[in-house]
């Protein structure tokens, strides 16, 4: 008897996939638009130091120490996420530092986006739990190859 496979995800979720990885795209061209620097995070420190004690000691002792490092990083990940995602490659640890920098969206950035932070982050979270890439993505091609 073969092993069972599962059955790729429905088109409906790679749809949501290549929105989210399109999304997140013009999200790092804004970005890119507005400038990347020191500023993006320094703008945000005062909702660093409003935001859970949790988050506010990591903020304030990690991520404000290093603002251009952080700015960098958060442009790197939006862009880099948002093309693997839209062409369905390397799905689960896209969707997982997509998720990571939007929990700190979440907590650091404007009030009025924190709705979309979080669905923006339950995107990627059904994107990494049902394996996205293997319907109409590049996660199919390697998983064969690999």
């Amino acid at each position: 008897m073969p092993p069972s496979t599962s059955a790729p995800p429905s088109f409906g979720l790679a749809l949501v996939r290549i929105g989210l990885g399109a999304l997140c795209l013009w999200e790092a061209h804004q970005i890119w638009l507005r400038g990347v620097g020191p500023w993006i995070v320094e703008d945000a420190s005062y909702r660093i130091a409003a935001a859970p004690d949790f988050y506010a000691t990591f903020g304030q002792e990690v991520v404000l120490r290093f603002p251009r490092a952080f700015a960098w990083l958060a442009f790197a990940i939006t862009l880099a996420g948002g093309a693997l995602l839209f062409v369905g490659a390397l799905v689960r640890p896209a969707s997982a530092a997509l998720i990571v920098l939007l929990v700190n969206a979440y907590f650091a950035g404007p009030p009025q986006r924190r709705e979309y932070a979080v669905l923006l982050a339950l995107c990627a979270l059904g994107c990494a739990a049902s394996k996205a890439g293997r319907r109409m993505g590049l996660d199919a091609w390697l998983d064969a190859r690999l």
